[in-house]
């Protein structure tokens, strides 16, 4: 048990520290303001009772017991957070993903003169119909062509001469019969020297095409009036875009030539005589909508004879009209329908045929290098001539076939069947069935084979071809035959060595029979 001396010297213990600590605060306090000494002067020159009452105040207001608050503020703890909003609905974001660029409308591009195997578009004067004694160059360059790059040899020198392109040949041989004859053939030995000039320019809306051939023979064995003979030919293609809609299109192919030329429709198969043979066309084509297109075309083809008296029986002119309508049923096939009128005119009066024809078909493209054309219906026509009128109905068939069918290897072939000008006096017109098949093929880098055969009957009707000028009913037909072979020793020059047969079959009439063959070597340059 503690003792009663021990509780109260713990007592006395804690009262002194006590007195000492408060002490000690107030000296400090008074110390930081100044007033420690001030307290002890007042207390020192006042009465006891003016002391007694300013310890009285001391005690309640400088209580040594009382604690000071804390001179810095203690840290407030945060308030409570409010409770969150609801989320509103988001607005919906602009898209900013890159889209689709949509893909460019394609350019509306009608059938050409050429794909349509019109006479407007062939190479002028038809020369690879033409007896290869008197020929002259096909000309269709393009860029695959080698000596069609470049700016041209005189590029350099005139900017407008980029485009222009030259062709330069020398060409000997044989010709078995010079003046398709069957009673008196005469054979010769022949040079012939042909050339050509090929320019091309325009804009985006214009393209131009222009070719200028001719040629000149010297036939050695033969008499003074068929010893020099000569050719020469203007082919000429336009073509303007008048709006996106509506293209515009010019053909023509024109010719002088002294020989016959089955190619060439409506000419004399046999009579040799100098002779203007021109074909053009004028079509526009407007794109109704993307499925839906019309071709509207104006023709007008003629053969003209310098000797007046072979232009009376077998000169001719021969206007036409055609419209076209055209549905796309595919994006590779399109069906059309086709009309066409024209008139067969003479020099001859009282001569004359108009006929129209309509035709259902189709254009299909297999590939870019393989493609149809093919036309088939009916064709109506009245006549009158000297010996009677009256009308005709007969079938109309147009068939157009291209093919590249590997790099080095293509066939086309072309057939037609219809009426065409006769090319003989009192006859108004003559049911023909022509057809055409070429084939090229290359054997190496450098060689290649190109053949061809081209097929042509006529029917004439009430002909005063018979014994003693009598009218009679006949049937004529020619075949022809090419083959050649081509090296090429560079970039500009060319070897060929090539034959051809012509042979007229006619036994009704044997006058107009005749074979002729043509052997030759040629050497070409393109620059």
């Amino acid at each position: 048990m503690t003792s009663p001396f021990r509780i109260l010297a713990r007592s006395a213990m804690c009262l002194i520290a006590l007195l000492f600590f408060g002490a000690a605060g107030l000296w400090a306090q008074d110390a930081s303001s100044g007033g420690v000494g001030g307290s002890m002067q007042d207390g020192g020159g006042a009465t006891s009772g003016q002391g007694s009452s300013g310890r009285a105040g001391e005690s309640s207001e400088n209580s040594p017991l009382q604690v000071n608050p804390p001179s810095v503020t203690l840290p407030t703890p945060p308030l409570p957070l409010p409770p969150p909003l609801p989320d509103s609905t988001p607005e919906p974001k602009d898209d900013v993903s890159p889209q689709a660029t949509p893909a460019p409308k394609p350019e509306f591009n009608p059938p050409t003169a050429e794909q349509l195997n019109l006479p407007s578009a062939q190479p002028a004067g038809n020369p690879q119909f033409a007896p290869a004694s008197v020929g002259m160059p096909a000309v269709k360059l393009d860029e695959s062509t080698p000596a069609a790059s470049g700016p041209g040899p005189l590029g350099a020198i005139f900017d407008w001469a980029k485009k222009l392109r030259f062709q330069a040949a020398l060409r000997g041989g044989y010709d078995s019969n010079i003046n398709s004859s069957g009673n008196n053939a005469v054979a010769s030995t022949f040079g012939n020297l042909n050339g050509a000039v090929n320019y091309r320019f325009g804009s985006p809306r214009l393209l131009v095409n222009a070719d200028l051939t001719g040629g000149i023979t010297q036939y050695f064995n033969a008499g003074n009036n068929q010893s020099l003979q000569g050719v020469i030919g203007l082919g000429l293609s336009v073509e303007y875009r008048f709006t996106p809609r509506l293209v515009l299109t010019y053909n023509t192919a024109t010719s002088y030539q002294q020989q016959p030329n089955p190619g060439l429709i409506g000419t004399s198969q046999n009579q040799n005589g100098s002779y203007i043979f021109s074909a053009n066309s004028f079509a526009g084509a407007y794109q109704w909508s993307d499925l839906f297109t019309t071709v509207t075309r104006l023709n007008f083809t003629f053969n003209y004879y310098l000797e007046q008296s072979l232009n009376q029986g077998q000169g001719f002119n021969q206007p036409g009209f055609g419209q076209s309508f055209r549905w796309l049923v595919k994006p590779t096939t399109t069906a059309v329908l086709d009309y066409n009128t024209d008139l067969y005119g003479y020099a001859q009066q009282g001569n004359s045929s108009w006929g129209q024809s309509l035709a259902a078909g189709f254009d299909h493209i297999f590939n870019p290098k393989w493609f149809w054309n093919f036309r088939g219906g009916a064709e109506f026509r009245t006549y009158q001539n000297a010996n009677q009128d009256g009308t005709y109905i007969g079938p109309f068939v147009d068939s157009n076939f291209s093919w590249a069918f590997a790099k080095a290897s293509s066939l086309s072939w072309v057939a037609h069947v219809g009426t065409q000008p006769a090319g003989q006096q009192n006859v108004s017109f003559s049911p023909a069935f022509r057809t055409g098949l070429n084939y090229s093929q290359g054997l190496t880098a450098k060689l290649r084979f190109n053949s061809g055969v081209f097929y042509l009957i006529q029917y004439y009707q009430d002909s005063p071809n018979g014994p003693n000028g009598q009218l009679i009913d006949y049937n004529q037909s020619t075949i022809q035959g090419n083959i050649d072979f081509s090296y090429d020793i560079n970039r500009i020059l060319q070897l060929a060595l090539g034959y051809q047969y012509i042979s007229s079959m006619c036994p009704s009439v044997p006058s107009q029979e005749y074979n002729r063959g043509i052997s030759y070597l040629q050497i070409k340059a393109a620059f």
